[in-house]
Formats: C-alpha cells, sequence, structure tokens
C-alpha cells in the first residue's frame, strides 16, 4: 500500500470517528429541544416557538451534514451496502413528490408529477433511492426561483427505466459541469448563497452506479437544467 493511500485511509477513518462522536450528543440535543417545545406548546408559552424551531431545524441540518460524511466513508472505503428489495418505483416517486412539496409551494414555485400508468416492480434499495430523488428534487427548487415550474418524469424504455428532473431555474455553467458529481464539489452559485458541503451529488451518483445505473446532467445558463439517471428495469438471476 502506497503512503498516499494509507494517508487516504488514515482521514477515512478520522471522518468516521469524528461523524460518530458528534452525532450522539447532536441527537440529545435534538430529542431535548423536542421535548422542551413540547412543554411550552402544552403550557400554552409561545412566546419561544420560533426559537426553539431554529435549533431544531439547524441541529437537523448538522445531523444530515454528519450523515453525507459517513455514507462518503463508507463510499470511500466500499462499505455502503444496498439493502435489495422489491420497489414500486412508481409509488415511491409519488411519496417523494408529497415529501417535498410543501417546500416547494413555501417558496411559490410548482410541483408536476409526470408518471405513466405503471413502471416495472424493480428491486433495488428503496431508501437509497428516495434519498437521490430527494436530492434532486432540492436542488431544482434550490435554484429556481418563484413562480417556477419543477417536473419529476419517468419512463419505462427497453430494459430500464429513466427518471428526470427538470426546472427552469438558473441554469449551470458548462465549465462547471464536468465535476459537478464529484465530492465536496459545490456550484459557484450554490456557495454564494447556500451552506453546505457539495456531497449531494456525488452521493447520488455512487447509489445510482451500485444499482448498475447512471446519472447525467443536461443544462443550459438561465433555462434550467435537468438530472437524469436510469435504473436496470430486469433483475439478473444472481441478484435476486
Amino acid at each position: 500500500m502506497s503512503a498516499i493511500e494509507t494517508k487516504e485511509e488514515e482521514w477515512l477513518r478520522f471522518i468516521d470517528t469524528l461523524s460518530h462522536e458528534l452525532k450522539t450528543p447532536l441527537t440529545s440535543i435534538i430529542a431535548a429541544a423536542g421535548l422542551l417545545a413540547e412543554e411550552l406548546e402544552a403550557g400554552g408559552d409561545h412566546s419561544h416557538r420560533r426559537l426553539i424551531q431554529t435549533i431544531i431545524q439547524n441541529a437537523n441540518t448538522l445531523e444530515n451534514r454528519l450523515a453525507e460524511l459517513l455514507d462518503i466513508v463508507k463510499t470511500g472505503t466500499g462499505e455502503i451496502q444496498l439493502q435489495l428489495e422489491p420497489v414500486d418505483l412508481k409509488s415511491l416517486l409519488r411519496g417523494t413528490g408529497m415529501q417535498i412539496s410543501p417546500l416547494i409551494q413555501g417558496k411559490g414555485q410548482h410541483l408536476e408529477l409526470d408518471l405513466p400508468p405503471s413502471l416495472p416492480i424493480i428491486r433495488g434499495d428503496g431508501q437509497r433511492l428516495e434519498q437521490v430523488v430527494l436530492n434532486l428534487l432540492n436542488n431544482a427548487t434550490k435554484f429556481s426561483a418563484e413562480g417556477c415550474n419543477i417536473v419529476l418524469r419517468a419512463r419505462s424504455r427497453d430494459t430500464e427505466i429513466l427518471v428526470e428532473v427538470q426546472d427552469s431555474g438558473i441554469g449551470i455553467d458548462p465549465e462547471e459541469l464536468p465535476r459537478l458529481f464529484k465530492p465536496y464539489s459545490r456550484l459557484n452559485a450554490d456557495r454564494q448563497r447556500h451552506p453546505g458541503l457539495g456531497l449531494g451529488l456525488a452521493l447520488a451518483k455512487q447509489v445510482v452506479e451500485l444499482h448498475g445505473g447512471k446519472i447525467w446532467v443536461e443544462s443550459q445558463p438561465g433555462k434550467g437544467s435537468t438530472f437524469s439517471f436510469t435504473l436496470p428495469a430486469r433483475v439478473k438471476k444472481q441478484d435476486i
């Protein structure tokens, strides 16, 4: 093993240990804030509700960042394992759309579900696939202005299923496209307006590829972006 590989393994172990060390007290903070909010609500004290909600919201954000870090570590060490089971992809997409719909509506945007009457049942990790779709939808609403339309689309074609998230937002500079799915890579517009580690798309790529699919983006500055990924529609016998 080379010195570079040794250093990389040490760094991954450090991130893994640090993430676990931070996760325990963070979970306690979220739980305590939730209990405090319930007690204040029961006592009719609404004066500090906004402060408590701010604590919970930011703690949840930090918890999500730690989860992303742990996923990246697992990916780098080959430890991510899919929990394969039959997945009703149409129901998953519809449910994910409903889950993020309040956020999209709150920004004055509209989510359109363009789904066929039926899609093949696939074998995959439903939780991980939901994570991919949520990430793409979250990016779409993040970079779209009020009044914009966001489309979640799916089609069955030959031996694969195509899923697309299309927006009419700010688009992506062609120079930034090659590094878009790399860990810790963030768009210039993203760094300026939104906090984050730049791990979401890298994780999405890993999950899709572990399912045997591909993910890519087509974008024009000022006209919006379409993120697409495919999943095998048929299952190999050794995967059953």
